[in-house]
């Protein structure tokens, strides 16, 4: 049997590469006799630039090595040899269907979202398939984004709903997702499932080499920093927990950071989060990988074209899940200010503790749910 992933991959996000590798490795735990790939299509050119703005010459160094690791992981984890770039959408679906899968699983990410179509396109994006495309289709963990049946014209109802009804299995990331795919199917086809790196074990020898060979320490009390570069309130927010003895660290070059880390590789910086105390983030992986090594996220929606009408996000979602809404998320943009980050981070530091035990249980809860789908999965 030729099973394919269609999945985003293959630029410098590390969540994006970590969840198709969770996603591959799961897949083919499960099928360990049959010929199981990432299916090597993007419909947009993944994003592998270096970091430009704060850079210096050490940093484009950094980036330089970092853009080299990915490339590896793509290859050496990911198996993939050769990227399709394919923006046609008709031709994407022609190459995905000359490959002749038997069944394709579509996910995780935000791999259902509309917003990279075109401004005011009619059309939907190849990832969501078409019954002409003659295989198994299974959702998995899969992610709409912001995208709303509200702001979908006629056509696209229409394609959505053509291609909806020859999924054999449903298994959606968030509450947006699945409040969206209920205009299509009935409720009970529909499943919550969590991500697929909760799935992924962590190994330290990576992280821990690469800090040995740089000869970087990182002491106990450190924040870190995953944000923007238009983001102005980290600087006074750094500023202020600098003066409470805390090592500020960024995952991007930063000149009001005491230590960069932008060259590390995707399992290098998934063990990295153990030696902070939190992480302030944007991203959605970041609060993840922050759980599963313990330490407390404080996580930012930075605009409102991440989330619905209603005020949900991936990232609400996720928060809300592990029952550490509202005090870990900044939600409401207009509330990006320094003031209401440091009162949010003092908070979090004195009392995340208390919620361990609970979080190391979900974590494991959700390691389950998601791969108890995948096997039932295999029988629809």
């Amino acid at each position: 049997m030729k099973i394919g992933l269609l999945t985003y991959y293959g630029d410098l996000n590390c969540g994006t590469n970590l969840q198709a590798y969770a996603t591959l490795k799961a897949i083919q735990q499960r099928h360990k006799n049959d010929c199981v790939e990432v299916i090597p299509f993007h419909a947009f050119r993944p994003d592998c630039k270096p970091y430009l703005s704060n850079a210096t010459p050490q940093s484009l160094l950094n980036d330089c090595r970092r853009i080299q690791q990915y490339i590896l992981f793509k290859k050496e984890s990911l198996g993939v040899r050769k990227d399709h770039i394919i923006t046609h959408i008709p031709s994407a679906l022609q190459f995905i269907e000359e490959r002749k899968y038997d069944v394709i699983y579509i996910g995780a990410d935000t791999l259902l979202e509309l917003d990279r179509l075109p401004k005011e396109s009619k059309d939907i994006t190849a990832y969501w398939l078409t019954k002409n495309i003659r295989a198994k289709k299974i959702l998995l963990a899969a992610s709409c984004k912001n995208t709303e049946y509200t702001k979908l014209c006629s056509e696209q109802i229409e394609k959505l709903q053509h291609s909806i009804d020859d999924f054999s299995a449903m298994g959606v990331r968030d509450i947006t997702t699945y409040n969206l795919l209920t205009n299509f199917a009935s409720p009970d086809k529909i499943e919550i499932i969590p991500d697929p790196t909760f799935t992924l074990p962590i190994d330290y020898a990576p992280i821990e080499q690469y800090l040995q060979k740089n000869r970087i320490t990182i002491p106990q009390r450190s924040i870190c920093f995953h944000t923007y570069r238009t983001d102005s309130w980290c600087k006074a927010v750094a500023a202020h927990f600098r003066k409470k003895g805390y090592t500020i660290v960024s995952l991007r070059p930063a000149p009001w950071a005491d230590i960069i880390l932008n060259a590390l590789s995707p399992l290098e910086q998934l063990g990295v989060y153990r030696y902070f105390s939190l992480i302030v983030t944007h991203r959605f992986h970041d609060t993840i990988f922050a759980l599963k090594n313990g330490i407390a996220p404080l996580t930012y929606v930075s605009d409102n074209s991440y989330t619905t009408t209603l005020g949900d996000s991936k990232c609400s979602s996720l928060i809300k899940e592990f029952d550490l809404y509202p005090g870990h998320i900044i939600d409401n943009p207009s509330q990006l200010k320094a003031e209401y980050f440091i009162g949010r981070i003092e908070e979090i530091l004195n009392n995340f503790h208390n919620r361990q035990k609970a979080i190391e249980n979900k974590i494991e809860s959700c390691a389950r749910i998601y791969l108890d789908f995948l096997d039932k999965s295999a029988h629809y």
